[in-house]
């Protein structure tokens, strides 16, 4: 068996039908040499004419599934999960219909994961693009065009520790997003979204964090030196953009009621299955599992606090020096006239620690009224 008979590209849809066509258009242009799944969960009935038409795609090997319509997550979560079931080959990767794959990635991911049982995943570095329309086109605009920017960065690194905790953690810290789009074993992607789908998370970024770190618990990622896919950063109508717009950016979905709920389920499965892997119990497990989330949605919910009106730009400068002075030892001198001199010259704010205020009015009579405390608080006590 040939190394393209070997992958199935999962594409799933939700309407936005001239993307699916393009996708497919790409496909053909370039001789896409994998098998393609789609499975088409939209209300538009759209794209089923021309799919269902071999004859508009002869160069493309894929399979067209019409799904109920997806109403909801959990309409999505199984979705997936029984197109998973469909898949025959021993290695799959999801695909969004805005995206383009490099073949010649997609099939070294393939013959590395042939050769590496340890390894889970496999992918290769990400690159993001923006069409930009006319002023006339609109939305139409976003398909086609001679004005197209992109831009990759070659800093996605392998995630190759020898226990899951390690690589949990190194997931944590790494700012792809392209390893929910590598190519997997497809009994563990099988595996991983049948257990979405009895989650059923409601907020859909959950859902991505229960897959990455499942997968990285699973086993290493590799990550190869090459374009892997490349991604339109402005596409309308995209399932994660239609999230944020209904429910707000990462700070705004944590307080949604239904976040905790998710939140706790992923903290949960995620625990077990570390702890089984590593081999400590669930409470340590849970611990890291917690702190690697933090770590990863720092950066992001940083970005959504510094928005917030009460939050000035003193503050990114002054909290960080200020939480250094604190983690000094006690016996430093510099922590001890820090302090000293917070804690005694008046006109300094009491909310400096917090870069939002630095200086402070006096108040009448201050001393005089604080010395009953301060010789009540010096007699001996009885």
């Amino acid at each position: 068996m040939s190394v393209h008979e070997d992958l199935t590209i999962l594409l799933t849809l939700k309407d936005r039908v001239p993307f699916t066509l393009r996708w497919m258009s790409y496909a053909e242009k370039t001789l896409f040499p994998f098998k393609v799944l789609i499975a088409d969960g939209g209300t538009d009935d759209g794209a089923s004419l021309p799919l269902s038409d071999r004859r508009m795609f002869p160069n493309v090997n894929y399979e067209y599934v019409r799904y109920p319509p997806d109403r909801s997550y959990p309409d999505y979560y199984s979705k997936i999960a029984d197109a998973l079931g469909r898949v025959r080959t021993p290695y799959v990767a999801m695909a969004d219909n805005d995206d383009f794959f490099f073949a010649d990635a997609l099939g070294e991911a393939v013959r590395f994961l042939s050769a590496h049982p340890d390894y889970a995943t496999c992918g290769g570095q990400g690159a993001v693009f923006w069409v930009l329309p006319s002023p006339s086109s609109g939305d139409k605009g976003l398909l086609y065009g001679n004005n197209i920017e992109w831009k990759c960065t070659r800093e996605i690194k392998s995630v190759d520790g020898d226990s899951a905790r390690e690589r949990i953690r190194a997931q944590a810290v790494s700012t792809a997003d392209t390893f929910f789009y590598d190519v997997k074993r497809t009994g563990e992607a099988r595996k991983h979204y049948q257990i979405v789908r009895d989650l059923g998370p409601k907020d859909l970024f959950i859902f991505e964090q229960v897959v990455c770190f499942l997968t990285a618990i699973a086993g290493k990622a590799k990550r190869l030196d090459t374009l892997y896919l490349a991604r339109q950063s402005n596409s309308p109508a995209s399932s994660g953009g239609t999230h944020a717009q209904r429910f707000g950016d990462w700070f705004g979905r944590m307080l949604v009621e239904s976040w905790s709920e998710d939140f706790t389920k992923f903290v949960n499965v995620a625990s077990a299955f570390l702890a089984a892997s590593d081999g400590i119990s669930e409470e340590d497990a849970r611990d890291c599992v917690i702190a690697c989330y933090r770590m990863l949605v720092a950066p992001a919910l940083l970005s959504n606090i510094l928005e917030e009106p009460t939050v000035t730009l003193s503050m990114s400068t002054v909290v960080p020096i200020v939480r250094r002075l604190v983690r000094l030892p006690e016996g430093s001198i510099v922590k001890r006239l820090a302090r000293n001199l917070y804690r005694r010259v008046g006109w300094i704010s009491l909310d400096f620690v917090y870069g939002t205020e630095f200086l402070a009015g006096r108040v009448p009579d201050a001393r005089k009224d604080f010395s009953p405390i301060l010789k009540f608080l010096a007699r001996t006590p009885p």
